[in-house]
């Protein structure tokens, strides 16, 4: 891996881009750290690669059509390729400190499936703050240009990018092996793409893979160690919560947003996983 030329527009400013890759399955187009000016915003802008923003500091928010998310530090967005709508902006009073991995491949959408991104998840937290700022700052080092380096950015990218999953059940351990495991992949996969639609149910899940919706069960069961209809409530609850945290949306539109037509079966679902009802919960973190 080479790199083409670093260049910084302020003390505050700096961006590397990659001209050679290691690996065609997934490598690092650019790398980049700002601190930003208050109100700074930047988009929308066409890029042929896609874009992982994570924030070391500071507020802000991200926007793509008619949603706005407003993001804290350990928060993140993606930017797909040829995306006409995202645009970003920094806090006036307390403008955020992003990095930004720009990343292309041939497995690039497998690999982002297993992290849970789909159409509609583009935004979320990172697992583990403390260790997934390790490897970024590794990445954005003063080291970046050493091409006896470059073997050990792709290892970091490599791990940063594991911590970037869209919910704590994306990370079981690979226990098991062969059809078993690969029907739960599917699930978990059908999940994370649809859990918007409120005709998703594990019965038309189980249906799309051609098993038997408890047989379904069992092996999510083992997986998991969780039923199938537990980790569909599971995973629409903490999208749920997501958006109380960081968008100014009604309980009912986030209650439809994440795949209940009744907010109040939403709200039930909610109070029964975290123990306060939405609106409390909402309240406490607007």
């Amino acid at each position: 891996m080479g790199t083409e030329k670093m260049f910084m527009e302020s003390k505050e400013r700096k961006e590397v881009f990659f001209t050679e890759s290691l690996l065609k399955e997934l490598y690092l187009i650019n790398i980049g750290y700002e601190k930003c000016l208050p109100c700074h915003s930047f988009g929308p802008q066409i890029r042929e690669y896609y874009v992982l923003h994570y924030i070391l500091s500071g507020q802000g928010k991200f926007s793509r059509k008619q949603t706005t998310y407003y993001l804290k530090p350990g928060n993140f967005f993606l930017i797909e390729p040829n995306d006409l709508y995202a645009i970003y902006e920094a806090d006036e009073q307390n403008p955020w400190e992003y990095v930004w991995i720009g990343f292309q491949g041939s497995k690039v959408n497998e690999i982002l499936t297993k992290l849970g991104f789909g159409t509609h998840t583009r935004v979320g937290s990172v697992q583990n703050r403390a260790e997934a700022e390790q490897y970024i700052q590794s990445l954005i080092s003063n080291d970046l240009l050493r091409q006896d380096h470059m073997l050990r950015i792709q290892g970091n990218f490599f791990h940063m990018l594991s911590y970037f999953q869209m919910d704590a059940a994306t990370d079981y351990a690979q226990r098991a092996s062969g059809s078993s495991k690969q029907y739960v992949d599917l699930f978990v996969m059908h999940v994370r793409n649809s859990y918007w639609n409120p005709e998703l149910t594990v019965t038309s899940i189980a249906e799309q893979i051609g098993l038997h919706p408890t047989y379904l069960t069992h092996l999510v069961k083992m997986e998991l160690r969780q039923t199938s209809l537990e980790y569909l409530t599971h995973y629409r609850i903490l999208r749920g919560k997501f958006l109380l945290e960081n968008t100014d949306f009604t309980i009912d539109a986030i209650a439809q947003t994440v795949g209940y037509q009744n907010p109040l079966s939403f709200a039930r679902a909610f109070k029964r996983i975290f123990g306060v009802s939405p609106r409390l919960y909402g309240k406490k973190h607007s």
